[in-house]
């Protein structure tokens, strides 16, 4: 048995939390859909003209689905794990767009970049003992609408109805569960337990039924993490393209944008509350709640007080929030509430706005903030990150398999709270990673900065050793000795290969 809130409104409407005792729910195994293997990708991001397209593994990609779709196996699932597409980052990106959303996606699968992917889908997917499922990522929410929806299923299957039963539109935030061997599997994009970017399935789901029915529309009210990206890190990317691909964002995009493009401190630090969102125990004592006597002294920039809280080290991180948003609200800049002397320790963000404030050699003052990268270990497929401990506390035990993708960090983790295992996709996208020798040198940094500061992606892509393709793919296998998942990566030569130490087998029996 276990707990179940309800909320209700009471007779004067206010909310009244209501909890009951439901039993546990399990779908047996013939209730799931069946196979023999799985492969899954995920976070593509086809999207954007040429020139900031931040996927370019075309050729690739249809190699990869061509591999799968003539392997031995009698079935075989091909799981596209969200953010298939990217409409936001289309030339003309709204938050959301229902109206031009066919037209977006008709002009990505026409992109001669695309194509090729687009192409190999379709045969995949009208081959007998192949299924293609495709779940909803945070860039690609308008699929989700029945018209998209239909449109996407025509184009990948036409007329054939047979092609039609082999696809899975997991577009209403469950997921896509089957069983590969003795396991279950489920593949959720991530983004559901990310506060920035969670997709709201319930209010799309209500916007397509209200315009098929030609009902009034509530107002679309996007998450936070779509109006960073629409309405600040859109116009930015069109010079700086380097800020899609480099991890990790906070430690390490911020802080280069700042040094490379000070005229657009406004910009970048408009996009910084998500900071306090990130790293709320960073700024605890920079905006003055753990206690009067702790507070910086008056200065050039002096700290703007908040409203009154309680000055104890208990204070809770709801608290804090409401009065960090209130301050927003009121428009304060959110760097100003962060002294200047402070602002590199508690935002991430380095010596890079110290010497931009101040005048210093700025290359070196980035590279010298920069340098905790050298002992970050965002790229380390065995390190937990918050995405993991999230799915990992709240996806039940008899999901043998979890995997998810939207951190473009790939992952091969044995989960704490059950006996299963979790996996993250990372990204077919292209990956930007500040190696240590780069951080230890200042010659290699200023090199590194100078295509940075050229604004193209054409000068990341040659430089050589500064782009990362990964081609991460996981794949789940019936095996005689049990069902085995383990990551892998797509090479241009040698196809499908295996990651060492990057596996997990739940035995037969």
């Amino acid at each position: 048995m276990r707990a179940i809130n309800f909320w209700l409104l009471r007779p004067d409407g206010q909310p009244r939390m209501e909890c009951r005792m439901a039993a546990s729910v399990h779908l047996a195994p013939e209730q799931l859909a069946e196979f023999d293997e799985l492969y899954s990708i995920s976070d593509l991001h086809m999207g954007g003209r040429t020139g900031f397209q931040i996927f370019n593994s075309g050729d690739a990609l249809a190699a990869f689905i061509e591999h799968v779709r003539t392997l031995p196996a009698a079935s075989v699932a091909l799981v596209i794990n969200g953010d298939l597409v990217d409409f936001l980052a289309e030339p003309d990106a709204v938050a959301f767009d229902p109206a031009g959303a066919v037209r977006k996606l008709d002009r990505i699968v026409g992109d001669a970049a695309f194509a090729p992917g687009w192409t190999a889908l379709t045969k995949f997917v009208r081959t007998k003992g192949r299924h293609l499922a495709i779940t909803l990522g945070n860039h690609d929410l308008e699929l989700a609408l029945p018209w998209v929806r239909d449109h996407l299923t025509e184009l990948l299957t036409g007329a054939d109805e047979r092609a039609r039963a082999r696809l899975t539109l997991a577009f209403d935030g469950t997921g896509f569960l089957c069983r590969i061997g003795n396991a279950r599997v489920l593949c959720v994009h991530g983004n559901e337990v990310d506060t920035w970017n969670i997709a709201d399935h319930e209010t799309i789901r209500r916007y397509g039924r209200d315009v098929q029915q030609g009902r009034p529309v509530e107002t679309w009210v996007p998450n936070a993490g779509t109006q960073l990206v629409v309405d600040v890190m859109n116009s930015i990317k069109q010079k700086f393209p380097f800020v899609d691909l480099l991890k990790p964002e906070l430690e390490g995009v911020i802080p280069t944008l700042v040094a490379i493009a000070p005229e657009q401190r406004s910009r970048i630090f408009a996009a910084l509350p998500a900071a306090f969102h990130l790293g709320l125990d960073k700024v605890r004592r920079s905006v003055g709640l753990l206690g009067a006597d702790e507070q910086e002294e008056g200065g050039p920039e002096q700290l703007t007080p908040l409203r009154t809280l309680p000055t104890t080290p208990r204070i809770s991180r709801e608290q804090l929030l409401d009065a960090v948003e209130l301050q927003l609200a009121e428009g304060v800049e959110p760097i100003s509430l962060v002294p200047l002397d402070q602002r590199g320790q508690y935002l991430g963000i380095g010596g890079a706005i110290t010497s931009f404030v101040f005048g210093s050699d700025v290359r070196e003052s980035l590279r010298k903030g920069l340098d905790g990268l050298q002992k970050d270990r965002s790229f380390d497929f065995k390190q937990t990150d918050d995405t993991f401990q999230q799915f990992d506390k709240q996806v039940g035990a008899d999901v043998d398999f979890l995997l998810t993708g939207h951190t473009h960090l790939e992952r091969a983790l044995k989960r704490n709270q059950s006996g299963g295992w979790y996996f993250n996709s990372g990204t077919w996208a292209r990956l930007i990673r500040l190696e240590a020798d780069v951080l230890a040198s200042a010659d290699k940094f200023s090199q590194v900065y100078d295509v940075f500061a050229a604004g193209s992606m054409a000068a990341l892509d040659t430089f050589p050793g500064l782009i990362l393709k990964r081609r991460t793919v996981v794949a789940i296998r019936s095996t005689p000795a049990g069902t085995k998942g383990e990551l892998m990566h797509w090479d241009d030569a040698a196809g499908l290969v295996a990651m060492p130490n990057a596996n997990f087998t739940k035995p037969a029996g």
